[in-house]
């Protein structure tokens, strides 16, 4: 797993185990070039590298001081002081509307502080943000993606899926138009691609990763729902919001390894992939069978951080100071902080966003729940 995660990786059209559309990609829909960074080898069979000339443009202009400057101004402080009010008004124990609401609480803030702080679209901009939130979460746009899946959801007008592709064009016209754009230059460097282009990556990147693995993250963090009734043990008794009354809140460290171990127990992406760019012989069901060159190789995220081999016999324990959590960690596609250059770009992004809400609405949680 360490070595799978380290390396270089030959991808397909695959999300996890699910299998993809290339005909409905980001710009291969309107008939262009592959931009899906998902999968994009990092070396093509050309010898090409398409995947780290967009990752460097997105990272270049999403991903930057400006980024991380907007995350500590008054606009995102004043967004995070608004999702802890929505805490105390509005249901918040298991399925609780703070959850489900896509206007207000966890899923609103999300839509809006993300836009913010990633392409500096203004919060309070209500046609846009009603519009992205219609396209992230009311339509659930991830399942555009799918092979048959998307095609059948569209066919039959489910989910409001008849047209989506509309929805995502105007979509990526609201990010190709954000101050976090206006600036954009075309470059060699990053392989021609172009303002439309990046904008149109990001229509899937935000729908698929940015607004689904934080907000399940702080599902399992707030309490939404239960841990996983793994088989054979007791993971389903545990409740993480126990541990989140127990933090010190000022501790920005303590508050980033519960939510590690929340993602340790319950990752957020259970699993990726891998193809194989050689013959290999692997050992299954106690028999060693050689595979072929081109051969599909999942990489299973959730197993990894479950293996009791490495993580001992309380692996399926909570306990957010156990040894090597941080720096072997593989919940954002790497362990730890090394990869070879496939980490979530938004790593440190979420992770600062969610230990600013985790603080922020525990906080508030404690003066309005005494017996905390």
């Amino acid at each position: 797993m360490e070595k799978a995660l380290t390396s270089p990786q030959a991808r397909g059209w695959r999300l996890g185990t699910s299998v993809l559309d290339p005909d409905r990609a980001p710009n291969q829909d309107v008939g262009g070039r592959n931009l899906f960074l998902l999968s994009l080898s990092d070396r093509e069979t050309d010898s090409s590298s398409h995947h780290a000339a967009f990752r460097s443009c997105m990272q270049k202009y999403l991903f930057n001081s400006a980024t991380t400057d907007r995350q500590g101004d008054e606009i995102a402080r004043r967004l995070l002081t608004k999702l802890a009010a929505d805490y105390t008004e509005m249901p918040h124990g298991t399925g609780g509307a703070f959850f489900t609401d896509v206007k207000r609480g966890w899923m609103g803030f999300l839509v809006r502080y993300l836009h913010y702080v990633i392409f500096g679209i203004n919060p309070d901009d209500k046609e846009s943000i009603e519009l992205l939130t219609e396209l992230h979460y009311t339509r659930q746009s991830p399942l555009h993606y799918f092979a048959v899946i998307g095609s059948l959801l569209e066919s039959l007008n489910l989910f409001g899926h008849g047209n989506l592709s509309t929805l995502i064009e105007r979509a990526a016209t609201i990010y190709e138009n954000s101050p976090a754009l206006a600036n954009f230059e075309e470059s060699s460097e990053n392989n021609g691609m172009t303002k439309r282009e990046l904008a149109k990556l990001m229509t899937s990147i935000m729908g698929i990763a940015g607004l689904q693995g934080p907000l399940h993250l702080g599902y399992t963090a707030m309490g939404y729902h239960p841990l996983p009734a793994y088989k054979g043990q007791q993971t389903a008794e545990i409740n993480p919001t126990d541990f989140w009354d127990q933090l010190d809140l000022d501790d920005r460290q303590s508050i980033e390894l519960f939510l590690l171990e929340c993602a340790r127990l319950w990752a957020p992406v259970s699993a990726t992939h891998r193809v194989a760019t050689e013959p290999f012989t692997a050992t299954v069901a106690g028999k060693e069978r050689t595979f072929p060159a081109g051969t599909k190789v999942l990489i299973p995220l959730s197993l990894g951080l479950l293996d009791e081999s490495f993580w001992g016999s309380t692996v399926y324990e909570f306990n957010a100071k156990r040894e090597n959590l941080c720096p072997f960690h593989m919940g954002f596609h790497s362990v730890g902080d090394r990869s070879a250059g496939r980490i979530c770009p938004g790593k440190d992004i979420a992770l600062k966003m969610l230990v600013d809400v985790v603080s922020t609405v525990g906080k508030v949680r404690r003066s309005s729940e005494p017996n905390l």
